[in-house]
């Protein structure tokens, strides 16, 4: 099947040449606000999460990295003034993780909005069809780097 704008067969890889060029759109805007690519998936992290999963920990499972690398990433956010450490109550060994007011804020201009506001523009179903082959695709990267 031929796609009528591009003349390109449609194919795994050519979903994933149009991932890599949304890829480079997106780490080109992703050094923004100060922040890198790590810090703005922990803001976005915290901000989309249930309270319970605000940890250093659970933010590691979630971006499919170490907790160090975490910690190290959530300590430059502390230090930011974008996520404040609360001690977990009945375990002082645990933190919650919370945005700030200036965490929210600069939430706000998230660099993925225009990816986000392009994908909205999109058919519900349409939608809904990317997102579940996004997260399988993720999945199986994920088993295939374990």
């Amino acid at each position: 099947m031929m796609d009528g704008n591009t003349g390109f067969r449609y194919s795994a890889r050519v979903a994933a040449e149009a991932m890599s060029q949304i890829l480079r759109l997106a780490n080109g805007a992703a050094f923004s606000g100060g922040l890198n690519p790590a810090q703005w998936s922990a803001l976005r992290y915290l901000a989309d999460t249930v309270p319970e999963a605000r940890t250093v920990t659970d933010f590691a499972q979630y971006h499919a990295t170490t907790s160090g690398t975490a910690s190290q990433t959530v300590a430059a956010l502390v230090r930011k003034g974008l996520v404040e450490r609360l001690p977990e109550p009945g375990d002082r060994r645990r933190n919650r993780l919370e945005l700030t007011s200036s965490g929210h804020e600069l939430l706000q201009g998230d660099p993925l909005g225009g990816i986000a506001a392009a994908i909205a523009a999109q058919p519900p179903e349409l939608q809904r069809a990317l997102a579940d082959g996004l997260e399988a695709t993720l999945r199986t990267l994920i088993k295939q780097k374990a």
